[in-house]
């Protein structure tokens, strides 16, 4: 009877596999057709009726509309359902996957005569919480569990990879290329202890786009050509199955050029008037290698990222593990290699990159036992609870606690415990370990080398008598490599109601975890205005706009939810609060002035895929905006500037951003994809307007203190004013060519400040002030008593009377809305 998961889940993209751990090491379940893989991919003829894998992957091309793959990236996604027209069924992501999941079960009760009832299963380290929340669904619908476990997939392939290494520490990088997702992440082991120091990743950075790059840029355009159909796009659903078939053929050739120069696609394609026409076309691994190349270029920018944000170069690290199907690309190989283009880091490719994940899914699943609901004991019975790590990297020392439960009332301090492994080498017999006032009780085992140890808790009375006991029985596996802490991969924190981001769960914080931070209402909640609402806005990403990062969850307070008006500026505790092994998160507010607390849970059906018609205005927006960016760089002479926004011509970003945009037509995941990518381009762009603004705030900076010097030579400061005259000069030397905007904007708006007292303390000021509000004639209440007003004040300039210049300022402000008129001043000021 297994006491710990054993079962490894790789859901992929394009194929999933399921790997199980034994005594004897690690191996992948093979499948009906003998594969080590199973294609993700759902067939549905007629109703009852469900294929999956290779069948249903062929049937993608020719049955397009009863056959679905590459639905891993949909997940989270509300309203992304595969319509299946024979069968009449409507089927979500999550519940495709789940047929995936079932599929894989049933390779193991194939083999194993079951079907396990929990597995481990991975997630790319890039998934969102709504990702990782549906994957944990499809599991739930598979029969897996509630609460599956999830690890991330470059821990996984990490794992895999630790247990044939031999060194007690290193440092590696996983290169995880897979179907649909990419993950950059640098691991470290440490006393056989494996734990991930930072990532970086794409959830829709994968092989898919490259599938899809050859058939928009290669084969569509070569069947326009040579078979005369002009409107054949991919935008164009007269054409769908057309596009099925290519895409398929662009998969198959894409992995034969992994073995040859050149590979002939040839296939019947219709012809738009119910006939077929043949089209052939040369597929060359150079062609391959020009198309990928942006998306390789990506990947090592973001493993590049990876190294910087965890402060070490290329040099610290040992070795670059390859992972996926997509890293058996020479073209690729040859890249990561290249000293200067790649990222500079050995290559190890040792083991088989389309099964790695798996099985260090299965190794991770060895270590996490088996849930099992504690037996109530009868009166005179008695039950224990243990608690214990089902795999060690040390022998000796390991902790092992528990407590005892009896149907009756009983005294514990008149127990104890002893464990023992009679078959050990040598064999063990702890010491007799009393029992605490509730039944618990704390001690420690020693293990064998390289095998798993089985141990016996007997329990004896006061007179030595020993006792039956149930659930007596526990073993601890020694293990060369053991997973560290589970970490959080993207920042989790609120969106505030002046549109910033403030983070609460920092990426790299270790899980479980909890936080917990005050904010303040910025409304009332009055129980006469039943519409009104509180929204709290539950936010994944690293960026402070809050629109750039990505919504997982919404809580709402209502005036209905609270006994009594919430007057604003009222106090609210929000707590944050994430599990390790399903990355659940728990979110709450809690409102002291009421003591209520209201709970929101990160729910998939937040995460909504945008309609082509928004994207499109969006893409036009930043299609715009780049332009626009690229006029004021060179207006302001920005090589910061100019460089990023040269980047992303070399990427092709926008290029690429457009294809995705008009697939989005036809293709939910498309339109997912779309979605991130316009979104991290705002974000870049937000980064190129700053880098655009340092060289105007540092001459305004700067011209402000010498106008704070030239005043306070006529006479307008004192000592302490020269004094924060030259420490203002020193921070702002300080920040150098690096500087950022938010310290540059704070220097000026205090160099502006003092400037305006500076001058206030001039004969000048009146006459600034005097100016300024003339200046705003056309907005104030009464024009006709401005226009005397500033009749009077210029006779009083003539005349050099500043005490009635004074008089005319104070009317003058007086006829201005509110706050216009303290502007006024600080523009008199020098501020902007």
């Amino acid at each position: 009877m297994r006491e710990t998961i054993d079962f490894g889940i790789d859901l992929g993209t394009t194929n999933s596999a399921i790997a199980v751990a034994e005594d004897d090491g690690v191996r992948v379940i093979k499948n009906n057709d003998g594969w080590d893989y199973t294609p993700s991919a759902v067939w549905s003829p007629k109703q009852g009726v469900i294929h999956v894998g290779r069948r249903a992957r062929e049937r993608t091309e020719i049955d397009p509309d009863d056959a679905y793959a590459e639905f891993k990236l949909e997940m989270g996604v509300a309203g992304a359902h595969r319509r299946f027209g024979r069968a009449g069924i409507s089927l979500s992501p999550e519940q495709l996957s789940a047929e995936v999941l079932k599929s894989l079960r049933q390779d193991v009760a194939h083999e194993y005569g079951y079907e396990p009832d929990a597995a481990v299963i991975t997630v790319p380290a890039s998934f969102a919480l709504n990702q990782n929340n549906a994957t944990g669904e499809a599991a739930a619908l598979a029969g897996l569990g509630e609460h599956c476990p999830l690890v991330q997939e470059p821990t996984a392939a990490a794992i895999a990879y630790g247990v044939q290494d031999a060194s007690d520490s290193a440092h590696w990088m996983v290169f995880d290329l897979g179907g649909g997702t990419f993950d950059a992440a640098v691991m470290s082991k440490h006393d056989g202890e494996l734990q991930l120091i930072q990532h970086a990743g794409d959830p829709y950075l994968g092989g898919k786009l490259i599938d899809w790059a050859l058939v928009d840029d290669l084969l569509a355009s070569a069947v326009r050509r040579d078979l005369g159909l002009a409107d054949f796009t991919r935008n164009n659903p007269r054409w769908r199955k057309n596009f099925a078939k290519l895409k398929l053929e662009a998969e198959n050739a894409k992995i034969a050029l992994s073995r040859t120069a050149a590979i002939d696609i040839s296939l019947d394609l219709e012809d738009g008037d119910g006939g077929t026409e043949p089209f052939e076309y040369t597929l060359t691994r150079g062609a391959l290698d020009d198309l990928a190349l942006p998306f390789y270029t990506r990947a090592v920018r973001l493993c590049r990222d990876a190294l910087a944000e965890s402060s070490l170069r290329p040099d610290h690290i040992d070795r670059l593990l390859l992972v996926g199907g997509a890293t058996l690309s020479p073209g690729l190989r040859e890249l990561l290699a290249d000293p200067v283009e790649g990222p500079g880091i050995p290559l190890d490719h040792s083991q088989d990159p389309t099964t790695v994940v798996a099985r260090g899914a299965a190794v991770f699943a060895r270590t996490v036992r088996l849930p099992r609901k504690p037996r109530k004991a009868a009166p005179g019975e008695f039950t224990v609870e243990l608690n214990y790590a089902a795999q060690s990297v040390d022998t000796t020392g390991i902790p092992v606690s528990g407590r005892l439960n009896s149907g009756g009332t009983v005294d514990w301090t008149r127990y104890a415990v002893t464990l023992t492994n009679p078959e050990g080498r040598p064999p063990f017999r702890g010491p007799r370990t009393e029992l605490g006032p509730d039944g618990a009780f704390y001690t420690e085992v020693t293990i064998d080398a390289g095998t798993r140890s089985r141990f016996t808790v007997e329990l004896t009375d006061a007179s030595g008598a020993r006792q039956r006991l149930d659930g007596n029985s526990f073993s601890i596996t020694h293990a060369a490599v053991v997973p560290g802490d589970a970490v959080l991969t993207g920042t989790l924190g609120i969106g505030k109601a002046d549109g910033t981001f403030d983070p609460m769960l920092r990426k790299g914080t270790a899980l479980p975890a909890t936080v917990t931070k005050t904010y303040r209402t910025t409304i009332a909640l009055r129980r006469s205005e039943p519409d009104a609402v509180i929204r709290i806005p539950l936010l994944e990403g690293e960026r402070g706009n809050a629109e750039r990062n990505t919504r997982v969850g919404l809580l709402e307070i209502r005036p209905r939810d609270v006994r009594i008006d919430l007057p604003a500026q009222s106090e609210v505790e929000v707590t944050f609060e994430i599990q390790a092994s399903n990355r659940e998160v728990l979110v709450t507010a809690d409102i002291p002035l009421v003591n209520q607390q209201f709970e929101a849970t990160i729910n998939r059906s937040e995460l909504l895929a945008p309609g082509h018609d928004e994207l499109t205005d969006r893409l036009h927006d930043l299609e715009q905006r780049v332009r626009g960016l690229r006029d004021q760089a060179e207006e302001v002479h920005s090589e910061h500037a100019r460089t990023q926004l040269a980047d992303l011509s070399e990427q092709k970003t926008l290029v690429q951003l457009r294809k995705e945009v008009d697939a989005a037509a036809v293709d939910t995941g498309a339109a997912v994809t779309s979605d991130r990518r316009i979104r991290d381009l705002e974000a870049q762009l937000d980064d190129i307007e700053e880098a655009i603004e340092i060289p105007g705030l540092q001459r305004e900076l700067w011209d402000l203190l010498g106008a704070c010097e030239d005043t306070l030579g006529q006479g307008g400061g004192g000592p302490s004013d020269r004094r924060e005259l030259q420490n203002l000069r020193d921070r702002a030397s300080a920040l150098g060519d690096d500087a950022a905007p938010a310290d540059l904007r704070r220097l000026v708006k205090r160099a502006g400040e003092l400037h305006v007292e500076l001058l206030r303390r001039t004969e000048q000021w009146e006459y600034l002030v005097f100016n300024a509000l003339a200046d705003l004639r056309d907005e104030m209440l009464s024009r006709a008593q401005a226009d005397t007003a500033i009749l009077e004040g210029r006779k009083a300039v003539a005349a050099g009377d500043r005490r009635t210049l004074a008089g005319v300022n104070e009317r003058l402000r007086r006829l201005l809305p509110p706050g216009v008129a303290d502007e006024a001043e600080r523009k008199s000021g020098g501020v902007n």
